[in-house]
């Protein structure tokens, strides 16, 4: 039990970090930046929360390359840095999310902007909300089911013509 009390009060919990700069000199940062890769604008989108408690979430998904400036809500002054970006492997490309305080009425990386109603970018058109992308689901969903219906009853069909 003594040699535990001496053991604490010799030398700390300062003793055993990782990045004592005593210990092991200053660290060393790895920054993967994938090559062959062409400008792609980011593909923006705004995420609230569902209660209405938080802060929302301004998401820039596929761009390239890493450091860019994200303004939420018209404010230049309080400009978001994408350096600490996250980079998905598969297709080379950047994803970041931005917030801050305020609930975010527009997002803008680039000259891509998004508002709180739907998505406006300088080269597509207005896209659809939620709503929308629920439907579309819905009818894809409905035509497989159509589909399979139509199928099986085929093959039922002709199963009893040849028996």
């Amino acid at each position: 039990m003594s040699v535990q009390k001496r053991f604490c009060k010799g030398y700390g919990s300062r003793a055993f970090l990782a990045t004592d700069p005593l210990t092991f000199g200053t660290p060393i940062s790895l920054t993967v930046v994938p090559k062959d890769v062409p400008n792609t604008p980011p593909t923006l989108s705004i995420v609230h929360t569902i209660e209405g408690k938080g802060s929302d979430i301004c998401l820039a998904a596929g761009f390239f390359p890493r450091d860019k400036k994200m303004i939420l809500n018209d404010d230049n002054d309080k400009s978001l840095n994408t350096s600490n970006a996250a980079l998905f492997p598969a297709s080379k490309t950047y994803y970041y999310a931005g917030f801050n305080k305020e609930s975010i009425q527009k997002c803008k990386m680039d000259e891509t902007i998004i508002e709180k109603e739907g998505a406006k970018t300088p080269d597509s058109p207005v896209t659809g909300g939620p709503k929308m992308n629920s439907m579309t689901l819905l009818m894809t969903g409905m035509r497989i089911l159509f589909a399979k219906c139509v199928a099986v009853n085929v093959l039922m069909s002709v199963k009893a013509f040849i028996v």
